[in-house]
């Protein structure tokens, strides 16, 4: 059962709202408590409640930590100690902040490579020790297309998702010796409230939250990727430029997308 090889707790970061919303409220529905972590404490309060209404036997704790301070793996321990964390799921990391790379001040820039870089690596490094030690565990370390192409104006960004990629490859060929599982799912756009909120409503075909959530874990025992098929194709026609020809596509995209919204 899903609980007893991924339970009974299920840490979720960046999960107050969006994707990380569908992984808590899919958590609970599979039966394991869940402990939520997001920059602010009002639409964790939120969803807690409405988890709390549908799902009454799970028990939710809630925690507002800003993952991108480097205080925040110290925090994560505390809050996690008197538990047993069966399944890290790693949502945060979205990009509300289109421009170059010079023009943002590093400050920002530090507190991406603390959420995207540091952070994930010290949560994945901390509880994948403990789950090793149990023989049992999943983790769950969001991808995205924008990892398969630098891309100007969110270069950042897409470089944190390459970074994923390559991580959970190799850690799910480690991790899988001590029956601990990670996937990392790359899917298509999704309309979450970081995105509608930086810039505006969003045009197009999106992905629903909650498939992601349970698309992924559903194939968290089938790792290391799973690439959702209407993107296949897509992460295919970038790969195979050349890749000058590849960032100036990708640049013209990202900036009528930005310019767009």
């Amino acid at each position: 059962m899903f609980k007893e090889k991924y339970g009974p707790w299920a840490l979720i970061a960046g999960g107050s709202d969006g994707i990380g919303a569908a992984f808590s409220r899919e958590a609970a529905a599979r039966g394991l408590n869940i402990i939520i972590v997001a920059r602010r404490q009002g639409p964790l309060d939120e969803l807690a409640t409405e988890i709390r209404k549908e799902f009454p036997n799970i028990e939710v704790r809630t925690h507002s930590i800003d993952l991108g301070e480097e205080s925040a793996i110290e925090k994560l321990k505390a809050i996690t100690a008197d538990v047993e964390i069966g399944s890290l799921i790693y949502n945060a990391g979205a990009e509300p902040k289109y421009g170059d790379f010079l023009d943002h001040d590093w400050e920002l820039l530090h507190g991406r490579l603390e959420r995207n870089f540091v952070v994930k690596a010290a949560m994945v490094h901390h509880f994948g020790r403990i789950m090793r030690d149990r023989k049992r565990g999943g983790i769950v370390l969001m991808g995205s297309i924008a990892g398969y192409a630098g891309s100007p104006g969110f270069a950042f960004y897409a470089s944190s998702k390459a970074y994923t990629h390559t991580l959970s490859e190799g850690l799910w060929f480690e991790f899988k010796k001590h029956n601990v599982d990670l996937v990392c799912p790359v899917v298509g756009f999704s309309a979450t409230p970081t995105m509608v909120n930086s810039y505006g409503p969003i045009e197009g075909p999106t992905t629903d939250p909650a498939f992601i959530a349970k698309g992924a874990l559903d194939r968290i025992a089938d790792g290391p990727m799973w690439i959702a098929d209407d993107i296949a194709e897509m992460i295919k026609g970038v790969i195979n430029l050349e890749p000058a020809t590849r960032a100036a596509a990708v640049a013209q995209q990202a900036k009528a997308f930005a310019k767009a919204h």
